[in-house]
């Protein structure tokens, strides 16, 4: 079975943007749940487009399709973007969810009901949807984007067993409600992962200094494409030109999420197992150890050099493979050279939004 992911047209429409335009300069606005009721807080629109960015460079690569709601295309297909290079490479991929709409309805119905954890999101929600029953409008249309149309896509990524990858505004909703999403997304599991052993790498150079040791985190795949494209234009070429290069590990990728489908124990411990070793390896490489077995590092250039005290076989594996592969991604830098790249192939090094978008993704040590 194809490792396809559930995708937002409303996602691709601001990458979009993004690439036509550049970065949008207004607000957008994220909805925070505070006990029963709801607000609006002001977010940069141009860190939501890099967010809904990234996480699209990384389906390209590691998603077998990224699949997007064939009614809603229109928001982004019809403008000459660099994401009709995917679709034409036939990864993004138009699907018609809503030929069986009727299978959508009762799990997007539910799927509100869980995240209207507020009496406030309930009411406006109902407003809602009485204005688009009597006159096709709604009066709270930043929430019916974000709520409806949200639970409507994880109602399709439920009824087609898909994984979904949320736009930014649609995520911090969830989250702010306490609404989660399904585990078993393999891809999920490994960025995180990835996510994790970065801010463990950063902290060991850059130390736990509370004023002066904030550090940039970007996500690994993010810095990889980055640091090859040389004009903004050209990420989404490199990003495609990538999938060829990381296709062990998307095949990896795709026997953990077939484990995780069929509930297989042993073999999704074996799938940690393997994550754990690369995890072990790390420590060794920025020199964590336990006293009574010291870390000594060879000197050299190569990024594996290394002589430990550790279990050797373990060692070789981590330097081929799926688990070279994981290192090498861990070891390529936290993204601060790289961000500031990024912000530069827009037009916007030294400006607000330049310095709103490394803030965005600066971390404090804890």
């Amino acid at each position: 079975m194809a490792q396809g992911v559930v995708a937002d047209n409303w996602s691709l429409q601001d990458i979009t943007s993004l690439f036509t335009d550049g970065f949008e300069r207004d607000d957008a606005h994220e909805i925070v749940v505070n006990g029963e009721q709801h607000c609006y807080r002001a977010v940069s629109s141009a860190v939501i487009q890099t967010e809904a960015l990234f996480d699209f460079l990384s389906d390209l690569i590691l998603r077998d399709e990224v699949l997007v709601d064939q009614q809603f295309t229109y928001a982004w297909d019809e403008v000459q973007s660099p994401i009709l290079e995917a679709k034409n490479l036939g990864v993004v991929r138009a699907y018609p969810f809503l030929a069986e709409a009727e299978k959508i309805a009762g799990p997007r119905d539910r799927i509100i009901s869980h995240i209207c954890s507020t009496e406030s999101l309930r009411l406006e929600h109902r407003e809602n949807v009485e204005g688009w029953n009597s006159n096709g409008t709604t009066p709270h249309a930043l929430l019916s984007a974000t709520l409806w149309g949200g639970a409507g896509m994880c109602a399709r990524s439920f009824v087609y067993e898909k994984s979904y990858t949320p736009h930014p505004l649609r995520k911090k909703l969830f989250i702010n409600s306490g609404f989660m999403l399904p585990a078993a997304d393999a891809l999920h599991q490994l960025t995180t992962f990835l996510d994790d052993q970065k801010v463990k790498v950063t902290k060991k150079i850059y130390g736990n200094d509370s004023l002066f040791s904030a550090y940039i985190n970007l996500p690994a795949l993010p810095i990889r494409i980055i640091q090859e494209a040389n004009s903004a234009d050209k990420l989404i070429t490199i990003a495609l030109q990538m999938r060829s290069d990381f296709q062990s590990l998307r095949d990896w990728l795709k026997m953990f999420q077939n484990a995780m489908s069929a509930d297989d124990t042993k073999s999704l411990l074996d799938y940690r197992k393997q994550l754990d070793s690369v995890s072990q390896y790390i420590d060794k490489k920025i020199g964590y150890g336990a006293e009574s077995k010291p870390v000594t590092m060879e000197a050299g250039m190569g990024i594996f050099k290394i002589a430990t005290q550790g279990n050797p076989l373990e060692n070789i594996k981590n330097q081929f493979g799926v688990r070279a592969m994981l290192n090498k991604l861990v070891l390529g830098g936290a993204g601060r050279a790289e961000l500031k790249k990024y912000v530069s192939m827009f037009g916007e090094k030294g400006s607000e939004i330049g310095y709103e978008i490394e803030r965005s993704f600066t971390q404090n040590p804890s």
